[in-house]
């Protein structure tokens, strides 16, 4: 994993600087920018490996060096684009006299203008990663309790409160919470990315959730990879049910919480996931499972009624979301297993750098309503 990062790193770098130069020529941007790439590149290692201590300072550290790292990966794919444009007008002069490629992409005039658009570009992904949005989704189901025709759940996931993660933007998700006055409040992982011992004003924020039948959480990968001791007690302090393999049943419905593989350490194989031993999927009423990976367990499709899922954050940059959904081998947002709907959210955060781009964060509110007999 940190050698495939280390190339990254190097051939994005590489080839971001080889641009620019050529658009640029030789001059003094490149004494400041031949160093900040090599600090950055090495940062986010040194503060990961415990170099910097564990508190906030080493996660933001963390956090504005992964910044510059998705910056240049952004800008490498701007580039490539401008390439791609390049070699398709050289082909056309090959044929016309149109001279395209000497009128619109030699690189004194086309490198300034592509990193016009590249910085447009990043400067929307800030915009776009702290625009927490509300996304509403309706099914039916015939399994709602006697006497209730619609149960509201709210689905948060993947919050990755640490790092420049902010109270104020913790505050603008809970305020999407409450306004949707809640049955259930329920979360899939990745709630915390850090230390917690700092972070009691965003446990007692997340206590206000307001949920009518209460909040129930299951831990994700970052949750153990933060200690899972320590989420835990966050979780606690936040007035939140934390559910680990396990079922409860609550407002008339079973709720299934599954622990991420993650806490058999990390690159364990999730090549085969299953229904833990002694947890068994109701026939009589309404199935809900929280699983923080979107993989659907072997042999329970069909069998649940809803799985809400995160962990991918919809690839949080275009476009990654293609590469994480081909590694995940799902489908984002709604789809269906047999009669089984799944749910995967692009979460309500972002991890490592703040940007986000074409993949707004969000809060889904989601109405059990019942299901009217057609007429035939």
């Amino acid at each position: 994993m940190i050698r495939n990062l280390l190339i990254f790193f190097v051939v994005t770098n590489a080839y971001l600087y080889w641009k620019l130069r050529s658009g640029f020529g030789n001059g003094p941007w490149n004494w400041v920018y031949v160093p900040w790439a090599l600090t950055a590149a090495v940062l986010p290692f040194v503060s990961r490996m415990g170099l910097l201590g564990s508190g906030r300072g080493a996660e933001v550290v963390f956090a504005l060096s992964f910044t510059w790292v998705a910056i240049v990966g952004m800008a490498c794919i701007g580039f490539f684009f401008m390439d791609a444009l390049s070699l398709a007008a050289r082909v056309v002069d090959q044929f016309t006299k149109l001279s395209l490629h000497s009128r619109f992409f030699a690189p004194r005039k086309c490198v300034p203008a592509t990193l016009l658009l590249i910085v447009m570009v990043v400067l929307y992904s800030f915009y776009e990663a702290w625009a927490v949005r509300r996304v509403d989704l309706v099914l039916e189901t015939s399994k709602l309790p006697e006497g209730v025709e619609r149960l509201r759940l709210v689905h948060l996931t993947d919050v990755h409160i640490g790092g420049v993660y902010t109270l104020r933007r913790l505050a603008k998700v809970m305020d999407i919470v409450r306004s949707a006055e809640p049955d259930l409040l329920v979360m899939t992982g990745d709630l915390v990315d850090g230390d917690m011992s700092a972070r009691g004003r965003e446990a007692e924020l997340l206590a206000t959730h307001g949920a009518r039948y209460g909040a129930f959480s299951i831990p994700g990968n970052h949750d153990f990879y933060s200690g899972i001791d320590q989420a835990l007690r966050f979780m606690t302090r936040a007035n939140l049910s934390v559910i680990r393999d396990s079922r409860v049943d609550v407002a008339g419905i079973s709720i299934i919480g599954l622990d991420d593989p993650a806490k058999f350490g990390r690159g364990i194989s999730l090549a085969v996931e299953r229904l833990p031993a002694g947890v068994a999927l109701p026939d009589d009423k309404f199935a809900l499972i929280l699983k923080h990976r979107p993989q659907v367990l072997e042999g329970t499709e069909g069998k649940f009624d809803l799985q809400l899922s995160g962990h991918t954050h919809g690839g949080q940059i275009w476009p990654f979301g293609y590469i994480v959904k081909w590694i995940n081998k799902h489908e984002q947002h709604l789809s269906y297993k047999g009669d089984s709907a799944v749910y995967v959210s692009n979460g309500a955060g972002f991890w490592g750098p703040p940007l986000r781009f074409l993949t707004p964060p969000e809060v889904t509110v989601i109405d059990l309503v019942r299901k009217q007999e057609r007429n035939r």
